[in-house]
């Protein structure tokens, strides 16, 4: 359960690290960085990458990219598995089920355009923030509209 909240914890920082960065020209991966097996997985799983960035940390590999001009990021352990991904989309671009538990759950709050999609274990989540006059409410949102509080904090 550790291993699976520091992954967790991990993707979702790296994709709120390299949201802010830019790139301008073609990057290929570090070979320095990247281990034939890990770079042979992830050629196979995104073929179509291009501006692809590498970082290591102890256990994982990360990857930055694009695929069919969306930013995603996926994390690789050091064997070559695919053990998630995450991009950013539209608030509606989430499931229709979680839009009706949005509605139904937090009626009077407007929510975050950005949502941030995790796919982990083949389990996928969404990362929404609403808010309304008097706080910001962070949720975990499931596929079937189950909605979990990550944090509340007071305007």
């Amino acid at each position: 359960m550790k291993k699976i909240k520091t992954v967790l914890t991990a993707i979702v920082m790296l994709l709120s690290i390299s949201s802010f960065a830019t790139e301008t020209k073609k990057a290929s991966p570090d070979p320095e960085k990247v281990t034939p097996v890990v770079k042979a997985a992830f050629e196979s799983d995104f073929s179509k990458a291009t501006l692809v960035k590498w970082d290591k940390t102890d256990e994982f590999y990360f990857a930055s990219f694009l695929l069919n001009n969306v930013k995603v990021d996926a994390a690789y352990t050091e064997n070559g598995e695919l053990i998630g991904t995450s991009r950013r989309i539209s608030a509606d671009q989430m499931p229709l089920s979680i839009s009706v538990a949005l509605a139904e759950n937090y009626s009077g709050y407007v929510a975050d355009n950005s949502v941030v999609e995790l796919t982990h274990l083949s389990v996928t989540r969404y990362y929404v923030t609403v808010s309304n006059k008097t706080q910001t409410v962070k949720l975990k949102c499931f596929s079937n509209g189950e909605l979990e509080v990550e944090s509340k904090t007071k305007k």
